[in-house]
């Protein structure tokens, strides 16, 4: 990490303007500390892997590949179990030659389905990967995702994360997305303090409209405040989709920058 609260540019839905394997220098150029790809595998991970050394931006985090019908996730569904398992070599391959620290694995929307039987089927996912990836030294996340957004979403409550990681930990850790819980309509604050053993990373986009920082009513810097004062050391992740390019979008990133530097 080059700074304290390192941020990474999220190049899924950042610089779009760019083909993906061009989006690690624009990171750079811009003043981000690294990266974060949701879905890589549609580049080889050496030309990933090159671009990413190219340009000196670490890789923080990559998901677990979903399917075209189910593009939130499959861990969740019985009957895809060894789908799943089979893409964990893929996964492993892609987070090694990344230097990836972190895989977030989706659960997937099952409504309709045995709702017990679903967590227990992703709790099982998520104890496998775990078996895969930790000794290569990858941790695995799970993501509360807001019920507004993506109706139907096995993981839909901040509690549900929670419960899961009671029994988990410290296998499974929390990627703790400031959008998702304020969309919730949770007290981004109490909420962080109250997840903090089990948060690994945090990503963030203002809400409405999921934009940058500045565009909506999260209290984002209070939140960033938050994490200088809980000695938070892991990354944040700008996981948003810019109003306008994503240069035009970038104001609120030396702000960030100002009030870190003037917190320690």
């Amino acid at each position: 990490m080059s700074s304290a609260l390192p941020i990474a540019a999220n190049i899924s839905t950042l610089f779009r303007e760019l083909p993906l394997l061009e989006r690690f220098e624009a990171a750079q150029s811009q003043g981000f500390d690294g990266v974060e790809i949701q879905f890589p595998y549609a580049e080889r991970p050496e030309a990933l892997a090159r671009a990413a050394a190219a340009a000196n931006m670490q890789v923080v985090l990559i998901n677990a590949p979903v399917l075209p019908e189910h593009p939130f996730g499959i861990a969740a569904h019985p009957e895809l179990k060894t789908v799943f398992r089979g893409h964990l070599a893929q996964v492993a391959e892609y987070a090694e030659a990344l230097g990836a620290s972190f895989v977030h694995v989706l659960a997937g929307i099952t409504e309709g389905a045995d709702s017990k039987r679903s967590l227990e089927t992703y709790e099982d996912n998520l104890h496998r990967a775990a078996e895969v990836l930790r000794p290569r030294g990858i941790n695995v996340l799970i993501e509360p995702l807001n019920l507004s957004d993506v109706p139907g979403y096995l993981l839909g409550s901040l509690e549900l994360a929670l419960s899961i990681l009671s029994r988990r930990a410290p296998d499974i850790g929390l990627q703790f997305d400031a959008y998702h819980v304020a969309r919730m309509g949770l007290d981004l604050k109490s909420e962080l303090e109250h997840a903090r053993p089990y948060v690994r990373h945090v990503q963030f986009a203002d809400a409405p409209g999921r934009h940058e920082p500045g565009t909506g009513s999260i209290p984002l810097v209070g939140m960033l405040l938050a994490l200088l004062d809980a000695r938070y050391s892991g990354w944040l992740g700008a996981e948003y989709f810019p109003s306008g390019t994503t240069e035009e979008s970038l104001g609120w990133l030396p702000h960030w920058r100002t009030v870190v530097s003037a917190h320690r």
